[in-house]
């Protein structure tokens, strides 16, 4: 016996066993189960597969096929279903062999007998929703649907049932074709707009194994001469052997269309030949209505032949012969359009047919219909129990109308907490309410109404339960919206009156016209509250019913009421929502909250775990939250425009696949803005209260907001926090929120998504500024942790399915007919969500375990967050305009007195730079004196000249943070300004150290070296004169490199590299305060520190790399590894510290190094950080920073500026000195020749310099320099630029490298503002021809020491002169003392038109700049970086840190204190520019 005999074997087995023992019918609640998409049990059947791949297409709206991909066994976890469904999403078919496919329609028929009617109803609504068919009948279970569709009502025809329809005009399409031959199923879409799940097999060579397919749908076509006139058409369609339902369709059908067969007569099946009869014997064989339009196509390959009218036996059929192409479908669908104008006009046509359910349907093969309840009966039950809904809620419901008057008075008691007889009389009132709710409870218990609901509540089955309040909850929306209509025209009309009338009075001081504005003011307040009290719908009915249970005593309560918290627990099992939030009295039942889930956690315990993840969803009104709900997890929460959901619902959902828990709670919450409340007191309280409430009780949040406007949520969330700060929920939670936050964009035009990113990236940074203010509100006196809650946002969106911000499409893919079905974009975009939200809320980032509560452990946390919501202030409002406009304008008078202390630096620091020189030049000759004791000097005299300037900008900041409006930022500033004179005071001090040791050590050491060098050439040539003629120039190079290299490697052996590790490591060992820490100072060894080398060199926000590394070492000093709390914080900030100290540093000093360790144990002492291994720890860390940087910093230090460096560089001009003494040139042209070499080495970075300098000086006051926002208008004109000259991707890829868009418009600017080069080239070598002149002419004053004489005067010229430049008096501090005396032989006139005539010539030999546009662009970056050295806060550029979300730069000034001035920017809206581009969903 072959496997495949076994096989069948075995199956015939189970199936004759489940003939004798038939399954369970599954319960509607089981449909809604949460499961990973692709998610396979171990324990689950194979052949179940398909149909819970159909059920999940189906709940979440998606491309309906049966292609999935198994699990990978081996990793066996969660993390690659994500993965199987991303690979699912992205293809339109997998590959799968043939012998494995199934027909979707037969798992579809599967899917269907698995649950019970409520099931059914569910699926078929679903598919009825994106217009697809759905079956008559299943095969198997000899069950037809018929019944089932009274429960279904068309969704986009409003108040109609399909199964009780009279209205719809009725079509039947039979195919009498073989099934993998139809063409049926294209007529039903092209023709009606209904997609047929046998198309989909049809498509895939897969053929159903059933001999017979009936499926009916709502379809519509669009009538002529009307682009919006749409008819919904219902269509049955029938291929295979019709002739079993032929009773059903002569009763259905308004309009016929067979499908011909195109076999012969005598090789045709028995249902073609059925068909054939129909076309010759019709009313013989068939007694079909007269009045049902008959069309019979016969599909063949020649062209379509003109269509037929004949006569059979009486009746008039069209036939139509041909290929299924366009002419024959117009031809149809004109007959179909004649019929439904026909059907219009016949006005007793509806009453003479049968509803759907009434039609009689495969009486004959013994069918029976699928059982349900009877939503005739329940209607007519809620007709009898009411008669008016307005006045149910308004004075029937006695007990929550009770509730809400004692929520008034709960609030007056919050808000009177520190008067006492206000709270004593207040206490009174609510006993007053309580007391008066229990008696009014034995009149409302015997109100019908509820009766009825608790009698449809106590069904056994869940399908009854099920179906029963479906139909109450549709029935009384349906006479809500009837009754209620003139209510709500009656607020458009005074919502209409009241802003016309707005906009007259603000023109008009009129008395006249201001009382007639707040009377209608006072109409419109109160035709609302008619409103908001008069609605009724299921929510008020279970809110009554709770006040009915907790108003009666225990002893009191009948066997009924003492089960409603049952009822209730199990209507959530069911698949229902419930009221958490009381959205009339904006309060939290707790008694009765408590009591519903203490009663869910006995019903679940009987089933399994109840462990809970809590996800909730708030937005403002009709932003599509419950749409979201609905789509994402395959539910159904009512939706439509305007309110639906009323406070804060709670849904329960069953999950599997996900060990952490056991069941999804979720939370929709009321929308915030809602214009039903708009005027109304205390609107902004109930939102703030709506919002606190669904975020903290939460994992996870989902924020929507419909389109691009988001500024309610960046409202709220804010108060969210301050309402959380100050509680002791926030104290027991160790101040950090438990919800993580998510948002999504709604009903987002797809092609233009891109134009979202940058108000998303802006949404992000806004909630983490907001959060700092709150801190900064509070005075740092809450228990908020100094990590924002919204700092760990994932907001790439170049990666869609791993960030915390989803952008979505409409649901629909179009507003009108046909179109208007579910968007599968809109589907997988939700379940790739839900799966990263499962993702990042249980593996957290930062280490920690994700606990799941208890629905117990939730119960009782409910009741501390309803504690820290009633506690908390909600009037607060932070940084208003006027807060902000007064910030903004002490901001700018502050950063003009940085400016002038910056400016005054500069200025003492050029003299005493002056003074540096001249002191240097009158040492020169002295060979081996020594200036090491100047320094203090120099230091000392530039304290001095900045000393009274610094007392007078004292007082000037003192007044300026005193003036009346500042008090706030007084103490703020005032840290600022005594931390920028520190920073000023180092800066500078390390700066004049660096040019003192480039001047009087280096330099020093540079002349000797070469003096050296001079005289051991002379030495050559004096001893080997009678040689040197003979020695080729081989031999030559030979001599002159044994000269040079022997001297500079003396220099190397003289002057080492400085080893960096060792210098900083005797400063830790020597510093004070490492001493008193008693810190023992480990080896600097990469791997003892546990560091690498890649350690984070820009924004320290990010600190994974960073703890990683450090906890190594933690793990290594104190043996434990720890949580992020303090320690993780203040690593942040040691590591911004030391960048800041050495940023702008030029080389290496030890003072850098002090300063490193006293602001990094200043931070240590802030964090209160006083455990010795983590204080060593801090600091270990920051000795790893600085030598790093402090290495870097000094290897390029001395690769331009070390005595061997520098010598090397000489190379070419001593062997030029070489050749000419070679060839016995005379002193004195060797010395004018020297003199011209040295000069022209140095003359263009000398003219680059004073246009550095010059450049500077201009562009100091520029308002693009010191302002950010005025600098992001020319980067938007610049990307407006680009784009006009069709340069996108440039434009793209600046949005996507912002520092490098800045830096570049930063330089255009500044390129901008750089004078004529050529100019400024003439006017330079002018004025040093003038100083050459002067020091030329100086020399005829003298008789000896002409050449030295010469050198000194040219460097007076150069320093004093004209010029005032610096770096040519440096070049020419020159020691020729005993080299050159043999020119005071000549004649004075002789050597001064020597040396001036040569140099001068060689001046005017060399080429001015480059083209101006060059010259400048080449010139830009050399003044950023003269900026970044001078240190003036008000003319350095921007600090390179940019915002992770929208990647605008920070507008603070480069290497800002982060503690002082946080980062900041300011972020671009949607549009052209700070939007994130990335690569092909352009956030």
């Amino acid at each position: 016996m072959s496997m495949i005999q076994i096989k069948k074997e075995v199956q015939d087995g189970e199936d004759e066993m489940e003939v004798s023992f038939p399954k369970m019918k599954k319960p509607y609640a089981d449909f809604l189960i949460d499961r990973p998409f692709n998610f396979i049990s171990q324990t689950m059947q194979e052949n179940n597969e398909e149909t819970l791949t159909l059920m999940n297409c189906l709940r979440y709206r998606l491309r309906l096929t049966l292609d999935s991909m198994k699990p990978n066994k081996q990793n066996g976890g969660m993390d690659t279903d994500f993965i199987d469904l991303e690979a699912l999403l992205s293809c339109d078919q997998l590959s799968v062999e043939s012998s494995s496919k199934k027909s979707l329609y037969d798992t579809l028929l599967k899917l269907i007998d698995e649950f019970d009617a409520a099931g059914a109803a569910e699926i078929f609504r679903l598919l009825l929703e994106r217009r697809t068919a759905i079956p008559l009948f299943v095969p198997d279970s000899r069950k037809h649907h018929l019944e089932v569709l009274r429960h279904i009502t068309l969704p986009w025809i409003e108040n109609i049932r399909l199964g009780e329809d009279l209205s719809l005009m009725r079509v039947a399409v039979i195919s009498c074709r073989p099934k993998n031959e139809s063409q049926t199923c294209n007529i039903m879409k092209n023709l009606f707009n209904i997609e047929s799940i046998y198309r989909h097999d049809l498509s895939t060579s897969t053929v159903s194994s059933n001999s017979v397919l009936a499926e009916i749908g709502c379809g519509c076509m669009l009538m002529e001469g009307s682009s919006s006139e749409v008819h919904h058409v219902l269509v049955t369609h029938i291929i295979g052997d019709f002739k079993p339902l032929w009773p059903f369709i002569q009763e259905f059908a308004d309009f016929l269309i067979v499908e011909a067969s195109t076999e012969d007569n005598e090789n045709s099946s028995p249902s073609i030949r059925a068909e054939q009869d129909i076309q010759g014997t019709y009313a013989k064989n068939f007694y079909l209505k007269l009045d049902a339009f008959t069309c019979i196509w016969k599909p063949s390959l020649r062209e379509t032949t003109r269509p037929q009218m004949k006569e059979v036996n009486g009746f008039y059929r069209l036939f139509i012969d041909g290929q299924l192409s366009d002419k024959v479908l117009n031809i149809l669908r004109s007959s179909v359009k004649i019929t439904i104008n026909k059907l219009t006009g016949q006005c007793n046509a509806a009453k003479e047919r049968l509803m759907l359910c009434q039609i009689p349907i495969l009486f004959r093969e013994e069918y029976g219909a699928l059982e349900c309840v009877s939503p005739t009966e329940i209607k007519s039950s809620i007709t009898k129990s009411v008669q008016d809904l307005g006045k149910v809620k308004k004075t029937e419901f006695l007990l929550q109308k009770n509730y809400r008057q004692q929520a008034k008075h709960e609030e007056a008691k919050s808000e009177h907490c520190l008067n006492e007889e206000k709270l004593r009389e207040e206490d009174d009132q609510i006993k007053s309410c309580r007391e008066l709710r229990r008696a009014d409870a034995c009149l409302v218990q015997n109100h019908p109404l509820l009766r009825l609901f608790l009698s449809l509540l106590a069904y056994e089955d869940s399908c009854s339960r099920v179906l029963s309040v479906r139909v109450l909850e549709k029935e009384l929306a349906e006479r809500s919206e009837q009754e209620l209509g003139p209510l709500l025209e009656e607020i458009r009309k005074l919502s209409a009156l009241f802003f016309d009338q707005s906009s007259k009075e603000a023109n008009n001081n009129n008395a006249t016209e201001k009382n007639v504005l707040e009377l209608t003011r006072e109409n419109l307040h109160r035709a609302k509250t008619n409103f908001i009290e008069s609605a009724l719908s299921i929510e008020h009915l279970w809110r009554e019913l709770s006040h009915l249970y907790t108003s009666m005593k225990p002893e009191n309560r009948s066997l009924t009421i003492g089960s409603i918290p049952r009822l209730a627990a199990q209507h959530l099992l069911d698949g229902f929502c419930l009221e958490l939030l009381d959205g009339d009295s904006n309060m939290i039942h707790m008694e009765w909250v408590t009591e519903v889930l203490h009663e869910l956690g006995k019903l679940i315990g009987k089933l399994k775990r109840e462990r809970i993840f809590v996800l909730s969803v708030m937005g403002i009104q009709s932003s599509g939250k419950s749409t979201l709900l609905n789509t994402m997890f395959g539910i159904q929460m009512r939706t439509s425009v305007g309110m639906c959901t009323r406070g804060v619902n709670m849904q329960l959902l069953a999950v599997e696949g996900r060990p952490e828990y056991d069941y999804i709670l979720l939370l929709d919450t009321e929308g915030t803005r809602a214009p039903e409340y708009h005027g109304l007191p205390g609107r902004e309280k109930r939102d703030n209260q709506m919002a606190t409430l669904s975020i903290l009780l939460s994992d996870a949040t989902i924020i929507v907001t419909q389109g691009e406007n988001d500024d309610a949520i960046k409202e709220i969330l804010p108060i969210v926090m301050m309402a959380y700060q100050g509680s002791k929920l926030a104290e027991d939670n160790g101040g950090r929120l438990s919800s993580r936050m998510f948002f999504v964009y709604n009903r987002i035009e797809t092609r233009q998504k891109h134009k979202l990113y940058g108000i998303i990236q802006t949404l992000g940074t806004s909630l983490n500024d907001a959060f700092h203010q709150v801190r900064k509100l509070t005075g740092d006196l809450s228990h908020l942790k100094s990590q924002s809650p919204f700092g760990n946002f994932k907001l790439d969106t170049s990666n869609s399915t791993d960030s915390d911000v989803c952008i979505l499409s409409n649901v629909k893919k179009e507003s009108k007919p046909p179109g208007d079905v579910p968007d599968e974009a809109y589907g997988e975009g939700l379940i790739q969500f839900r799966e990263h939200i499962h993702r990042r809320v249980i593996h957290n980032e930062d280490g920690s375990t994700w606990k799941s509560r208890s629905i117990d452990e939730f119960s009782r946390y409910i009741k501390d967050v309803w504690r820290c919501i009633c506690s908390a202030n909600f009037t607060f409002n932070f940084a208003t305009v006027t807060e902000r406009i007064t910030f903004d304008i002490l901001d700018v008078a502050y950063k003009k007195v940085e400016q002038k202390l910056a400016e005054v630096y500069l200025k003492s620091f050029t003299n005493i730079k002056k003074k540096m020189i001249e002191e240097k030049g009158k040492t020169m000759g002295n060979g081996g004196f020594s200036n090491t004791d100047l320094f203090p000097m120099f230091v000392d005299k530039l304290r001095d000249e900045i000393l009274p300037t610094e007392k007078i900008l004292d007082k000037e900041v003192k007044d300026i943070v005193e003036e009346k409006g500042r008090e706030k930022w007084s103490l703020q500033f005032q840290e600022l300004w005594r931390m920028n004179k520190i920073e000023q005071s180092r800066n500078w001090t390390c700066n004049l150290k660096s040019s003192y040791v480039t001047l009087f050590s280096y330099e020093h050491h540079v002349e000797n070296y070469k003096k050296k060098i001079r005289q051991g050439i002379n030495e050559l040539f004096k001893t080997a004169s009678s040689n040197a003629s003979q020695w080729t120039d081989l031999k030559k190079n030979e001599k002159f490199e044994k000269i040079f290299n022997d001297v500079v490697d003396e220099a190397q052996q003289q002057f080492p590299p400085k080893d960096i590790r060792a210098k900083i490591k005797k400063v830790y060992q020597n510093s004070n305060v490492i001493r008193t820490r008693k810190i023992e100072i480990m080896n600097i060894e990469k791997e003892n520190l546990g560091l690498a080398d890649d350690h984070p060199t820009s924004n320290p926000s990010v600190l994974a790399n960073v703890w990683n590394k450090c906890s190594k070492l933690y793990s290594k000093v104190i043996g434990k590894v720890t949580n992020k709390n303090a320690i993780d914080l203040c690593l942040e900030d040691v590591f911004t510290t030391v960048n800041r100290i050495a940023a702008g540093k030029q080389c290496y000093d030890d003072t850098i190094v002090s300063s490193v360790i006293c602001d990094v144990d200043e931070t240590i002492t802030s964090y209160n950080i006083a455990d010795n291994s983590e204080v060593q720890m801090m600091h270990s860390y920051g000795l790893r920073l600085i030598v790093d940087l402090m290495e870097s910093i000094e290897a390029e230090w001395e690769a331009e500026n070390s005595v061997y460096a520098k010598l090397k560089s000489n190379k070419d001009s001593m062997h030029e000195y070489f050749v000419m003494v070679s060839h016995g040139v005379e002193k004195t042209k060797l010395f004018a020749a020297n003199m011209a070499n040295t000069l022209i080495r140095n003359v263009y970075l000398a003219f680059e310099k004073e246009m550095i300098q010059s450049t500077l000086k201009r562009i100091r006051n520029e308002r693009w320099l010191y302002d950010a926002r005025f600098m992001s208008k020319y980067m938007d004109l610049y990307l407006i630029e680009l784009l006009e000259e069709d340069k996108i991707s440039k434009a793209l890829d600046y949005i996507r490298q912002p520092k490098g868009f800045y830096e570049d418009v930063l330089y255009r600017l500044i390129a901008e503002k750089i004078s004529n080069a050529q100019e400024e080239w003439r006017g330079f070598i002018g004025h040093l021809t003038q100083a050459i002149s002067n020091a030329a002419l100086a020399t005829l004053l003298v008789d000896r020491g002409k050449a030295q004489k010469f050198i000194e005067q040219l460097r007076v010229e150069f320093l004093k002169g004209y010029l005032q430049s610096e770096y040519l008096a440096s070049k020419f501090l020159i020691d020729y003392s005993g080299e050159y005396d043999d020119c005071d032989n000549e004649e004075k006139e002789e050597f001064q038109k020597t040396c001036s005539s040569k140099m001068i010539q060689m001046l005017r030999d060399l080429k001015p700049p480059k083209n101006q546009k060059e010259f400048a662009k080449e010139l830009s970056p050399k003044v950023v970086l003269l900026m970044r050295t001078s240190n003036d806060p008000a003319a350095l550029p921007r600090c390179d840190a940019c915002c992770r979300m929208c990647k605008s730069l920070c507008i603070q000034s480069a290497n800002h204190d982060t503690e002082l001035r946080p980062h900041d920017a300011i972020h671009q809206p949607g549009g052209i520019a700070g939007s994130c581009c990335v690569a092909t969903h352009v956030n």
